[in-house]
């Protein structure tokens, strides 16, 4: 028998044309609507996602709050979802989906006891291949989104199938085959999604949600009545109407997946449409990759430091995270809502940055006050969070020493090491190599007085040599064009190899970027020139791809010449009729026995409607890119290639994280792009791009929604000072080969440093709080777990490839287990000599417990 599951639904967001304060007022107003249609209508069934919100009710409407509670008790009210808010799945780490789920099904369970398999993300833009290992590990079955119906190249051809991870996890995946706001005023529309189903699937069992959708609003007596003459109207002897759960239906496709082949996609869910949220809203991008590397340091050391006494904040820490999470709700991170959400998230961040830095200030002080820093002069601790050791250029703010001097840095043998003072308003910060700084721990240098003050030598140079500035160290070297300003060679040095394509250069890009009415999503309908702040426009425009490159500086200056750093500064304007001039400083750097090029980029932009990227002309031979998603990688093809599908070719945008990587194997080199806040990349077979700056409209402010103020358009977003760094490494072999995953984390968490007067210690000069050995696999996590005293450690494999790590623990550990991602042990690790052997699957994400005495 053929049913139609009726399941009430109104989807909220929680920022887009409104701020958080009208948010709380929509959900208020839409509970207490659905709940009072459920007292007149005993069969009505209602759902909602969003652990926030029901905190949000808990707090500011408790009498509201027990209602929802009976009638989650009666079976009516479903909970979905299990996440903190319904989140983007590209831009935020690997650690803050696992957070999503961790604190949205914990409150759910503590508060309801529910324990939610339904991940419900209706709305997000496209979903990282990694989602089904985090939702799995999550306790999670089910997955349901609808919004692959807005692919504007290709149709997503499947409404039920299996989705699969990298390392085989899979859920059983439902798109929709309407909205999450159907307004069940015409049968004949349920009659076509009937009809599709059962051509796709051979499916005669239909889920539809109903209610309105955006800005909450719940249910209106009118939908009830409607659905209730469905009810009697359509169901007959082979099809019945009725209201429904999203479990129940699931459940229902789940005995038809056992019984049946049904499809399996084992890539990513990329959406073919907005595209321009890679890269909109670029300082809360920015924000946010400052923040996850904040708050993951800050976990780490706040453990080390409780370890001597610190009290652990486990509930400051906590609700920092919940801060983190919301900003992770699709309209929010992703650059579509108005004005006021980021002015308020901004102020946000800057609370949150205040509150972690001091979580980290106060865990150094207690860890640095238990070193022995005993000797001449002053200690400078150099720390590093990271599980394997570390040797890189380090700076110490030399601030409060005034100006004494001169003076040095020595290590533990006495010998001096290359430093380099730099000067400016705010501060006085010394740069210096520091090497093999343990994995998780801290090693001792020491600053003291230079009786001689030579500066120690070191292999980096730069020279100027008629048309060209040359910059080099051990590894590899760089030219810059004086004319131009860019890099027009970029040399690995051990194989000769050069990276950039010869009579090309390093060069930003300004693309016109405005709305056209050339593009649609093929099933919702869509038009792509309604969704500005959304989408990417550069390759709709009539006559082509317009752009301009910016090759004809201001000015190109050497403006430090060692021994640990060398830059050169190169400015450039750029201007737009009608709108003040734009103008960049690209500070090119390299470091002292460093393999990668730095590239600062400082932005005043004040465009409207263009697009800047920074184009590297590679000359490796190789169709596919490798990027970095949450937790783990991805290979795409060049959407440019001959070979390219369809569905590659209409990935002209994609959205990475810390790196992209082309390499080759015929060549045996490749070039890796590392960055610090940047998330949209494109890729031709000639050349790496990353998207830097856009300048689309901010959408217009709830309630107007008429096209005409969608259209106009009253200011531009992303005005103003920008900063964002980029590095090249060209490596010898693959990306996996020459550690790339390792690089992108340290360039995006430096080593600390921190001055520490001379005194006596408990803990030696240089120590590991955890060492890890064996296979490199990155530790992400180590924290106390959520309830008790038990410690929680999280670690990944990033290449692909079986490997195997040993963790040496402290002796207070007595059992040892491997948990879920809800710290939930599942099986025992057996412990040797205070050691743990762990083996990773390829693309496995692996939380251990650990159990003290």
């Amino acid at each position: 028998m053929a049913t139609i599951h009726l399941l009430g639904h109104s989807h909220i967001d929680a920022v887009w044309l409104w701020t958080k304060d009208e948010t709380l007022r929509v959900c208020v107003e839409t509970f207490s609507r659905v709940l009072d249609l459920m007292d007149k209508y005993p069969g009505l069934t209602f759902c909602q996602s969003t652990a926030q919100y029901y905190e949000w009710i808990e707090k500011n409407r408790p009498d509201l709050f027990e209602r929802i509670k009976a009638r989650v008790r009666e079976g009516r009210w479903e909970i979905v979802g299990g996440s903190w808010v319904e989140f983007d799945c590209n831009l935020p780490s690997g650690e803050s989906l696992v957070r999503q789920m961790l604190y949205g099904k914990r409150y759910f369970m503590e508060k309801f006891g529910v324990d939610v398999d339904i991940a419900w993300l209706p709305d997000s833009f496209g979903y990282c291949w990694t989602l089904p290992q985090i939702l799995v590990k999550s306790g999670v079955k089910y997955f349901l989104t609808q919004k692959l119906r807005w692919n504007d190249a290709t149709i997503f051809p499947y409404n039920v199938f299996w989705w699969q991870s990298p390392d085989g996890s899979r859920v059983l995946a439902h798109q929709t085959l309407g909205s999450y706001s159907e307004s069940l005023d015409d049968w004949r529309e349920i009659e076509r999604q009937l009809l599709t189903l059962r051509l796709r699937h051979g499916l005669s069992d239909l889920l539809i949600l109903f209610g309105y959708g955006d800005h909450g609003g719940g249910l209106s007596e009118q939908h009830v009545e409607r659905a209730l003459k469905w009810i009697g109207e359509y169901s007959s002897g082979d099809r019945k109407v009725e209201f429904s759960t999203a479990a129940s239906y699931l459940t229902q496709l789940e005995r038809y997946a056992k019984s049946e082949t049904i499809p399996l996609v084992n890539d990513e869910l990329y959406l073919q449409f907005h595209r321009g949220t890679y890269t909109t809203q670029a300082e809360i991008k920015k924000w946010n990759r400052r923040v996850e590397a904040l708050i993951e340091n800050a976990e780490k050391l706040a453990f080390f430091a409780h370890g001597l006494g610190l009290p652990y904040p486990r509930e400051e820490i906590r609700e920092a995270w919940k801060t983190v999470l919301f900003y992770h709700f699709h309209d929010a991170i992703c650059g579509s809502s108005i004005r006021e959400v980021y002015e308020e998230a901004e102020r946000d961040y800057e609370k949150l940055d205040e509150k972690l830095s001091g979580i980290v200030r106060r865990s150094l002080e207690v860890i640095a006050s238990n070193v022995d820093t005993s000797g001449a002069g002053k200690a400078v601790l150099v720390f590093n969070t990271q599980s394997w050791v570390r040797s890189e250029v380090v700076e110490v703010d030399v601030s409060q020493l005034g100006e004494t001097g001169p003076f040095k840095i020595v290590d533990q043998g006495g010998r001096t090491v290359a430093s380099q003072l730099i000067t400016s308003d705010k501060a006085r910060r010394v740069l210096f190599m520091a090497e093999d700084v343990p994995p998780l721990g801290y090693k001792e240098y020491r600053l003291v007085r230079d009786e001689i003050g030579r500066p120690t030598p070191t292999d980096l140079s730069i020279r100027e040599e008629g048309e060209k500035v040359v910059l080099e160290n051990g590894l590899i070297s760089a030219e810059i064009g004086r004319r131009s300003g860019l890099v027009t060679s970029l040399r690995h040095k051990e194989t000769g190899w050069e990276a950039i394509r010869a009579g090309d250069a390093v060069a930003f890009h300004v693309f016109e970027d405005s709305p056209v009415p050339t593009r649609k999503a093929i099933e919702g309908g869509f038009e792509a020139m309604l969704f500005d702040a959304w989408e990417v426009y550069i390759f709709d425009q009539y006559g082509g791809v317009k752009s301009v490159r910016l090759d004809k500086p201001i000015s190109v200056e050497v403006v430090e010449r060692g021994p640990v750093r060398v830059v050169v500064s190169s400015r450039y304007r750029y201007s737009q009729e009608g709108r003040p001039d734009s103008e960049f400083t690209v500070r090119t750097i390299l470091y002292s026995n460093t393999p990668v090029l730095y590239l600062e980029i400082e932005a005043e932009w004040r465009a409207w409607h263009k697009l800047v990227k920074i184009s590297i002309p590679d000359t490796v031979e190789s169709e596919y890119i490798d990027y970095e998603i949450p937790y783990g990688y991805i290979s795409r093809r060049s959407p440019y290639s001959e070979r390219a599908s369809l569905s590659e070719r209409a990935k002209h945008e994609v959205p990475g994280q810390r790196w992209m990587d082309r390499s080759s194997e015929k060549q045996d080199v490749g070039l890796s792009v590392l960055n610090d806040c940047k998330y949209g990349f494109d890729a031709t077979s000639r050349e790496l791009r990353v998207t830097l700056l856009r300048s689309p409209s901010y959408p217009p402010k709830w309630p107007t929604i008429d096209v005409e103020s969608w259209l106009r358009g009253e200011e531009p977003t992303d005005q103003g000072r920008h900063v964002a760094m980029i590095g090249l490494y060209p490596h010898r072999g693959g990306w996996r080969e020459a550690e790339t995953v390792k690089r992108a984390i340290e360039f995006n968490n430096p080593l600390i440093a921190r001055l520490e007067e001379p005194h006596r210690g408990q803990l030696p000069k240089s120590h590991s709080f955890f060492d890890v050995m064996g296979d490199y696999m990155p530790v992400t996590a180590i924290k106390l777990a959520e309830d008790g005293p038990d410690i929680i450690m999280r670690l990944y494999e990033p290449h692909g490839r079986e490997s195997t790590t040993v963790i040496k623990i402290p002796s207070s550990i007595r059992e040892a287990y491997e948990a879920d991602l809800l710290e939930r042990p599942i099986r025992q690790i057996p412990i040797q000599d205070n050691q743990l052997k762990l083996t990773l699957n390829p693309h496995e994400i692996k939380t251990i417990l650990l159990r003290r005495k």
